[in-house]
């Protein structure tokens, strides 16, 4: 009798042995048999290295998309960026897939998936995003425009990205090279942030106050799961100085590109103070939101955030004398209610959205040509011929909004050409719109503008009637029940991640 055999691996996750021939002397085939086997220990480099990098496109791709809606406006399924994202959450789901089936057929049952805790993380994160994707087509059915990131829809994508980047994580093994480990710590860490892309990309929608309690909540979530799985020595060093070269990199190419960059993400620095030698992890964490609120004050303060520094001092206060009373008491649980009173005393500003990037729906009325400038010191003016007359009262306004807060100014015309003008405070992006009546209802056109920079420019933009509820409505019931249950989904995606990282921690200790 003689023996057949032989393998090769898969990206990353998986070793594959294809079938295994015995055979007896006369020829007769006696049976074929498919070895499939996890290999925990990410045994080739160069599949691996092809996931994270999916996963480094997919988040470049989402902040292109972000400056593509600021600079250019209105898009469609097809640009760019959004065909970058769509093929790297295909790259990302097939491994998923791969993975799930290879662990499918060894265990001749669909339960090995539930017992394999890093699979089901990333495969229920991996089915998350993808609801996310038909949940936010549906919902711009249902209630028209959208052009919020913490939109139910968006949102739940974000947190279906994270928990599928956990499982990813966790599914190395503890055999695995540090450096994969630590990139693919960086990866989740920026999937995490992604939940304040529009504060650090400087087109606000709501109250800047939500900032720094928002960029807390999704550092410290991820340092929760680094340092549980990241393994090694200064986990948090290695994971935020990958994370940070990542950023930079993303803004080198959209400069390249002639798009908008995002701010440099000095502010997340903050967190590596929790590889420091501290009593608890409690105190750890409590040192870690210190580090981070600090660092983001001197963001504000270097100019080198676009959330100004009176928005993020009251917070960062708080939390760092929180962390001193931490520190004196030398257990978080003697200072919880101080935590909870002073959260509470918190001023986290008004929630009201700002409206900014139209997500390309609504009728197109007009092509029109559109001057923006502004002063440097907070007058905005925005010109246009458009196929309207503004002597009659009510006919047409001037908008600027930024961060939930809306200015109107003056409208006059002049030659045919509709000029309007607004003051808002000198401090960053303001999105300026024409807002004309024309026969089927009010229409709109809208340009970014900096308030704090003298600039001018020209741009061809689109007319158009906006879809859904006009800025200023309130939530329909529905639209209110929708997201709850939207966000309750989201939520419980992230408590899995959470519990299997306390699962998997464990286990490779």
């Amino acid at each position: 009798m003689w023996r057949l055999e032989g393998g090769f691996l898969s990206p990353g996750l998986l070793t594959i042995r294809p079938p295994r021939v015995v055979v007896y002397g006369d020829g007769q085939v006696i049976g074929w048999d498919m070895a499939v086997s996890m290999t925990h220990q990410a045994s080739s480099t160069v599949g691996l290295g092809t996931v994270l990098v999916a996963g480094i496109a997919s988040l470049f791709a989402t902040y292109w998309d972000d400056a593509w809606h600021t600079d250019i406006g209105r898009d469609d399924a097809l640009i760019p960026p959004h065909l970058l994202l769509y093929g790297a959450v295909a790259v990302a789901g097939l491994a998923v897939a791969v993975w799930g089936a290879a662990v499918v057929w060894r265990a001749r049952s669909l339960a090995g998936v539930l017992r394999d805790p890093g699979l089901s993380t990333a495969a229920t994160g991996g089915a998350v995003t993808l609801g996310a994707g038909v949940a936010d087509a549906w919902w711009h059915e249902m209630f028209g425009r959208d052009s919020v990131l913490w939109s139910p829809p968006h949102i739940l994508a974000v947190f279906g990205t994270v928990a599928l980047i956990v499982g990813v994580l966790a599914g190395l093994g503890k055999n695995a090279p540090p450096g994969l480990r630590s990139v693919a710590g960086a990866l989740l860490l920026g999937s995490a942030l992604i939940a304040v892309l529009e504060f650090e990309t400087d087109v606000p929608q709501f109250s800047e106050s939500f900032y720094l309690p928002v960029l807390l909540i999704s550092a410290l979530f991820s340092m929760a799961v680094i340092q549980q799985l990241a393994l090694g020595p200064w986990p948090m060093v290695r994971v935020v100085a990958i994370y940070v070269v990542v950023r930079l990199l993303i803004a080198g190419l959209l400069v390249v590109l002639g798009r908008s960059a995002p701010d440099v993400p000095l502010a997340v620095a903050g967190l590596v103070v929790a590889d420091l030698r501290w009593r608890s992890k409690s105190l750890a964490y409590a040192a870690g939101a210190a580090g981070v609120s600090v660092t983001s004050v001197l963001s504000s303060v270097l100019g080198v955030a676009s959330v100004p520094v009176v928005s993020v001092l009251p917070v960062a206060l708080t939390v760092v004398a929180v962390f001193l009373v931490v520190l004196a008491a030398g257990s978080f649980r003697r200072a919880a209610a101080a935590i909870a009173v002073a959260a509470a005393l918190v001023p986290m500003g008004s929630q009201d959205r700002a409206e900014a990037h139209d997500p390309g729906q609504g009728e197109i009325v007009a092509q029109a040509k559109l001057t923006g400038a502004s002063d440097g010191h907070g007058t905005l003016t925005l010109a246009g011929i458009l196929p309207v007359d503004c002597s009659a009262a009510r006919t047409c306004r001037i908008l600027a909004r930024r961060a939930g807060e809306t200015r109107t100014g003056a409208v006059t015309t002049s030659g045919g050409q509709v000029l309007g003008m607004v003051k808002v405070p000198p401090t960053g992006r303001w999105f300026t719109y024409l807002e004309v009546k024309v026969k089927q209802g009010m229409a709109e056109t809208w340009l970014p503008l900096d308030a704090g920079v003298p600039q001018r420019t020209s741009q061809r933009r689109e007319l158009y009637l906006p879809a859904g509820r006009a800025g200023g409505e309130g939530f329909g019931p529905a639209e209110v029940v929708s997201g709850v249950v939207l966000y309750a989904i989201g939520l419980a995606v992230l408590m899995l991640a959470l519990v299997q990282t306390r699962r998997i921690g464990r286990s490779i200790a």
